[in-house]
């Protein structure tokens, strides 16, 4: 016994980028949206921030000597700390030495919020840059941090030599004194141990002075410049940050992030069904045609009627396939009916008779919506009603419908009665669904939606198919599932879906909503979608616009002419 055949991974991995990216494209409305607000975000930043100016000063700076300031103390290479320098470049005192140097009382935090200092790798340089509205602002602000800077370097090495030297010269002062003291004593004394002692404690003495006075003479020939600006702060010819070009394109990729994923959550969020995979998979049926859509169309019965009409055609293949359908040929009865009230089951059961009335069978009608029929008065009809109240419908209701080119087949009208489910489910419609004993004789019966009500749940398990037909910018999953938990508990079977995209919505709203998408389901799938054998071969698609759908493929098309179906003996 053969196994399932299986499919490659890398194949299966690309159909799910592509239904992935079709379901973005869906809501393609929120990525133009999005990249749209993105740029007029950005083109709004650009022309009411107001444009910014950044100069840059730059500083060379010089290490000061630090206490006990010996010359063979710690070279001067480290005891300059860069990331130090840095952050007294940013202090909150320089801040404030440059506020009182432009003679300004704006508060030191909000000059320094404009600030940015930093450190080259490797160098020993400061680079000032200041930012602000104007460029002759920003150049007057960062040349007084660099002086700041400096004033504030230089004053406080001045105050630690200052410092340093004021101690030096303290601890001498008593040294020189006691020197004096020793002079005085040396000249009144004579030659003997007693003098040599005082003299040789004056030399120590005097050693000790020379040492100090040296120390504080190094100390005031100390350099105390803390650098040299290098660069000078001037006034930028042009703006700073990005311009408008490089707003309008940051813009617009945060805008198309944002798009897609407004779309992706759309699409999360969407309970309808977006695909003709999703209706096959939800309903476990083919999808036997796509209608087009029929923008202000008045005419229910357009087969027979209209000539060179897509519509026409689209009705024409769905009535080839049912046909040549294994699952229906030999049977003759058929139920139309739509999950809800938007889809219009309506036409397609009419469409449909005149279809199987163009290729030969003995067709009837049977219009079973008994609450609110319309059909006799839609529909060109010829003949009279019964007149005799006492037969009860659908008996002595016969009318006939011209179809035009197709011919004739007979209606069933309905008629409103005060219990519509009894009707349904008497003997004479149980007689007159079963009457055909011919293949080329049918019965079509239409009735309400069967989600509004069970009326058609009664004709369901007495008719050989149902064909489903469904609004694609309307019907849920849960309506489909619904629907095939319904019929197929009432011992009903589903022959397939019939797509209809309506007769045309307002622009802006086909604008917010990308409609579905008609991907086809993947071969070889596991899902319920492909459990069915394909009665057609594949139709190709024509330059004249007519569709019809293969359940195994994309839309295709084909005129009355395309060698695939005759409808004419």
């Amino acid at each position: 016994m053969t196994g399932p055949t299986r499919i490659d991974d890398s194949y299966e991995g690309q159909d799910q980028l592509r239904d992935q990216l079709r379901q973005l494209f869906r809501y393609r409305v929120f990525i133009v949206l999005g990249v749209v607000l993105g740029l007029l975000g950005a083109a709004a930043l650009s022309f009411l921030g107001g444009d910014t100016y950044t100069s840059t000063g730059e500083v060379v700076v010089q290490p000061i000597s630090t206490a006990p300031f010996e010359a063979g103390g710690v070279s001067a290479d480290k005891q300059l700390s860069m990331g130090t320098e840095k952050q007294i470049a940013q202090s909150a005192s320089v801040a404030v030495r440059a506020a009182k140097d432009l003679g300004e009382t704006v508060k030191p935090a909000k000059l320094q919020r404009d600030l940015r200092v930093s450190n080259p790798p490797e160098t020993q340089t400061l680079k000032f840059e200041y930012t602000s509205n104007s460029p002759g602002r920003a150049a007057k602000l960062v040349n007084a941090f660099v002086r700041a800077y400096l004033d504030y370097r230089e004053e406080s090495a001045k105050g630690r030599i200052d410092k340093t030297v004021s101690k030096l010269q303290s601890e001498l002062k008593p040294l020189i004194k006691q020197r004096k003291v020793l002079d005085r004593q040396i000249a009144n004394e004579i030659d003997g141990p007693s003098k040599d002692t005082d003299e040789a404690e004056r030399g120590t003495l005097v050693t000790q002075i020379s040492d100090s006075q040296g120390r504080i003479s190094s100390l005031k020939s100390l350099d105390t410049t803390p650098g040299d600006v290098v660069r000078k702060g001037e006034p930028p010819a042009f703006p700073s940050g990005p311009g408008l070009t490089m707003l309008l394109i940051i813009g617009g990729v945060v805008g198309l992030a944002a798009g897609i994923l407004a779309a992706w959550i759309r699409s999360v969020l969407e309970p309808r069904v977006r695909s003709v995979a999703d209706v096959q998979a939800n309903l476990r049926a083919p999808v036997l045609g796509i209608l087009p859509r029929n923008p202000g169309g008045e005419d229910l019965l357009v087969v027979g009627r209209t000539r060179n009409n897509n519509l026409a055609e689209a009705y024409r293949t769905i009535a080839f396939r049912l046909v040549h359908d294994q699952r229906f040929a030999g049977r003759s009865s058929l139920l139309v009916v739509a999950p809800r009230e938007n889809a219009n089951a309506a036409a397609v059961a009419v469409n449909l008779a005149g279809a199987f009335t163009e290729i030969g069978n003995d067709v009837l009608l049977v219009e079973a919506d008994l609450r609110s029929p319309e059909l006799a008065q839609r529909l060109p009809v010829h003949g009279a009603r019964s007149q005799d109240e006492s037969q009860s419908w659908p008996e002595g209701h016969r009318l006939a419908v011209d179809a035009g080119e197709a011919g004739e087949y007979g209606l069933v009208p309905g008629l409103r009665v005060p219990n519509v489910a009894r009707v349904l489910s008497s003997p004479q419609v149980t007689r007159m669904l079963a009457t055909p004993a011919d293949p080329n004789e049918s019965v079509v019966v239409v009735t309400q939606p069967l989600l509004s009500h069970a009326d058609g749940l009664a004709v369901a398990k007495r008719v050989d198919g149902v064909l489903i037909v469904c609004d694609l910018q309307e019907v849920r999953r849960d309506d489909l599932d619904r629907v095939w938990e319904l019929i197929t508990g009432a011992g009903g079977r589903i022959l397939g879906a019939v797509l209809d995209k309506g007769s045309g919505r307002r622009s802006l709203w086909r604008a917010l909503d990308g409609g579905p998408s008609y991907r086809k389901s993947r071969r070889g799938g596991s899902g319920p979608s492909t459990q069915y054998t394909r009665p057609m071969p594949r139709a190709d698609r024509f330059p004249d616009g007519s569709q019809a759908y293969d359940a195994d493929d994309e839309v295709s098309a084909g005129p009355r002419d395309n060698g695939l179906m005759t409808f004419r003996g």
